[in-house]
């Protein structure tokens, strides 16, 4: 990995007064605290400020098959996708996936609705409310900032995605794909990196020809290679962050000297034995011999030394055969159609008698009152039955006393 320092947004400074901050300058104020403005790469600093911005927000336990049900219990999915949505609606929005957060908790670790909804809720604000929608937001817009800062496979992300993209035959439209990279770049300049990530209406015809058809397995294969879209580079890093957070590696930092490292680790591969943490690699931190022009390699996963000699051993005696890159699923390239119940359903009631004789007597009242009905009739039954055995019972006394 050979990486150059790239432009840098520099979150600009809180002015604290007598009067508590409003919920989104206190997440500024908190995220200037982690100083990922010292962090050499626009990449690996856009990813981790969104990456703390979805932890405050705790979007992180929320995934996207949660946030598409939100969206039809709130009816987002029946407007038009360039429908504006007031606050009211959008407050309405985010307190039920919270409110949902909360059945699926333990009590223990419940998030409080309230200050998370109005973090979020501010912070989309002023991401997508300019111009002349102030106080309002695009339906479209609302999808993809909640589709691209929730939690889930990035592979599912994108489907959804596409979804809102593509015609009736399952083909990708440009206009659409423009919408989409303008609306998603809004996040990193929520995090004043659009320095960085601007966009610009070349854009989509720069990542797919106009002139093809584009399908969902095109599209994923695209935003999904290595490396992807350079406007988008950030998006994959996102989820890789978020997965190698609890990776521990049992090495020293030889610049910090810190042990177990977690996240990311770097080793230049020419310096022997050199490993770097993500902290001081990312914000240029070395001691010699080692130089931030060396190329080091990144490592998500640890693997014991044992286990690399095995590995190279069977390697070398051809015994494994290279491992390829693994393929992504295939899909299918036309949508899947509703079903057309009309000739299996029929669109009446089914006659009463059904080829049988019509019985008179049938009532086609409500369950309630047939119920009610079949009710009383039981019990004169049991009474009958109950007198019957009443006058057994005499007849069998009368003859015992003769």
């Amino acid at each position: 990995m050979s990486l150059e320092r790239e432009t840098m947004g520099v979150m600009p400074p809180i002015s604290v007064g007598s009067g508590p901050l409003d919920p989104r300058s206190q997440l500024i104020q908190e995220m200037r605290d982690q100083n990922f403005d010292l962090i050499r790469f626009a990449s690996y600093r856009t990813a981790c400020k969104l990456r703390f911005v979805q932890k405050k927000c705790n979007l992180h336990a929320i995934d996207i098959w949660n946030v598409i049900e939100a969206f039809r219990e709130n009816a987002l999915n029946t407007l038009e996708p360039t429908a504006c949505v007031n606050v009211t609606r959008l407050e309405t929005l985010v307190s039920s996936l919270y409110h949902n957060l909360n059945k699926r908790l333990p009590p223990a670790n419940q998030v409080s609705v309230e200050v998370c909804s109005a973090l979020l809720l501010n912070w989309l604000l002023s991401a997508f409310s300019t111009g002349e929608n102030v106080g309002k937001i695009r339906v479209f817009s609302i999808k993809v900032a909640l589709a691209t800062m929730c939690a889930g496979k990035l592979m599912d992300k994108l489907r959804y995605i596409f979804s809102q993209l593509s015609d009736g035959n399952g083909h990708l439209l440009m206009k659409r794909l423009s919408d989409y990279l303008r609306e998603v770049l809004a996040l990193p300049a929520a995090v004043y990196e659009s320095p960085s990530f601007s966009y610009n209406d070349n854009l989509a015809m720069a990542i797919f020809n106009q002139n093809v058809k584009i399908t969902v397995n095109d599209f994923l294969d695209t935003l999904m290679s290595d490396p992807g879209p350079p406007c988008l580079v950030w998006l994959p890093l996102l989820h890789r962050l978020a997965s190698v957070e609890n990776v521990v590696h049992p090495l020293a930092c030889s610049v910090c000297r810190r042990g177990s490292l977690t996240g990311f680790r770097y080793r230049c591969t020419r310096c022997a034995a050199y490993t770097l943490c993500q902290d001081c690699f990312w914000r240029g931190h070395v001691s010699p011999p080692h130089s931030n022009d060396h190329e080091v390699k990144e490592y998500a996963t640890y693997k014991s030394p044992s286990k690399q000699i095995g590995a190279t051993l069977r390697k070398s005696f051809r015994c494994v055969p290279e491992r390829a890159r693994p393929v992504l699923p295939r899909y299918p390239d036309q949508p899947e159609r509703t079903l057309n119940l009309s000739h299996i359903v029929p669109p009446s009631p089914v006659p009463a008698h059904n080829g049988f004789p019509e019985y008179t007597g049938y009532n086609t009242g409500s369950l309630d009152s047939r119920s009610s009905r079949s009710t009383h009739r039981s019990t004169y039954f049991i009474y009958r039955v109950t007198g019957e055995l009443l006058s057994i019972l005499e007849d069998v006394i009368f003859d015992d006393h003769i």
